[in-house]
């Protein structure tokens, strides 16, 4: 008879959260999960007066639905995308039940909703943030590194399509670093007609609310003077699922750039990487993020070290379509064999057979 797991995800975080519970239900795990409280957040006033008590409310309700469903259900063990909603009073629950519980953090643990206050109520935590495996959350045990790979029944290729429509693609918020890289790729691509694709959900030409119109024209008119050629791909809105599959698939290189934020929190691949491999995409990603993995430079995809580096690599690698096919292709296979989002949720269901 198969294991039951109480899964409890993260509501409204795209689509990982939803691959990594199908990835476990294809393992043979019997799926149960808790009421998710819609979250209805207070306005400008509200959070001023009561911040503080609206917010330790809806954690309490939310951990409520958490024991309701492992008492209704009670299943072999749980299992906690990001420690979601946690307060405590759930974790302590588990535990005085006996029941193990388990996290995986599809960020660093240090962002993932206090997580580092509850670390001791895990039996295990895997975190695809390889510098989190530096953490000793109970008398000998660490955080385990596992990497967030890809949903294959969403990110996989097209080989229909011959004439791709975008030389240049980047998906992603703009971060400092990001934003410096880009606008020199975008100057070259301005300066050599290329078609250049850059999406991201920074608010720069929606206002949804008057107050943010001193803020948001401040911000745009900072993107112009400093960013003006990057100005002119940004395509200003979210992209995930099948359309973000289609441009993976429409673009001769994809470019995948860390974020710079936070320095030594991300020193793994991101989800990004594993993305594009899956789509067969041809990847140029920013060096330094692969040593705890199997992917090799040059063989599976391409790192670039600066940014003149990179419009090296996106000229040579744009004037030898045979090359970038043949990387491309290599990509795929080690990353459909290896990093497919089922094939490592093998890791977790290891531990859990522990218990």
């Amino acid at each position: 008879m198969s294991k039951s797991v109480l899964f409890i995800g993260t509501p409204g975080i795209l689509l990982y959260s939803t691959s990594i519970k199908k990835a476990l239900e294809n393992l043979g795990l019997q799926i149960c999960e808790p009421e998710y409280p819609k979250f209805k957040d207070q306005n400008a006033l509200q959070k001023r007066l009561s911040r503080q008590k609206f917010l330790s409310d809806f954690f309490h309700l939310q951990n409520q639905k958490y024991i309701e469903a492992l008492n209704k259900y009670k299943p072999d063990f749980i299992f906690v995308i990001n420690n979601s909603r946690m307060n405590g009073e759930f974790l302590q629950y588990a535990n005085k039940q006996q029941v193990p519980v388990y996290m995986y953090c599809i960020d660093s643990i240090r962002w993932c909703d206090k997580a580092l206050e509850h670390m001791q109520y895990y039996d295990e935590i895997f975190s695809y943030e390889p510098s989190d495996s530096e953490i000793e959350f109970r008398p000998g045990k660490f955080v385990k590194f596992l990497p967030l790979g890809f949903d294959s029944d969403i990110y996989k290729p097209n080989h229909s399509i011959t004439d791709k429509e975008y030389d240049l693609c980047f998906v992603g918020r703009l971060d400092k670093r990001r934003l410096s890289v880009l606008e020199k790729a975008a100057e070259y691509a301005y300066k050599n007609n290329l078609k250049f694709a850059v999406y991201t959900s920074i608010q720069l030409f929606n206002i949804p609310h008057f107050w943010l119109i001193p803020k948001l024209l401040v911000r745009r008119l900072k993107y112009h003077l400093k960013y003006k050629h990057l100005m002119k791909y940004i395509i200003n809105r979210p992209i995930i699922g099948d359309e973000l599959t289609a441009l993976y698939n429409n673009s001769k290189i994809c470019l995948n750039i860390h974020v710079g934020t936070h320095a030594g929190m991300h020193t793994g691949p991101n989800p990004r990487t594993f993305e594009l491999l899956g789509c067969q995409a041809f990847e140029i990603i920013d060096a330094g993020h692969l040593d705890k993995t199997i992917l090799q430079n040059k063989q599976h995809l391409i790192e670039f070290t600066d940014e003149n580096d990179l419009l090296d690599k996106i000229d040579y690698y744009l004037q030898h379509s045979d090359e970038r096919l043949k990387i491309a292709a290599d990509g795929y296979d080690i990353a459909r064999y290896k990093y497919n989002l089922s094939i490592l949720m093998k890791e977790v269901i290891k531990y859990t057979n522990q218990s």
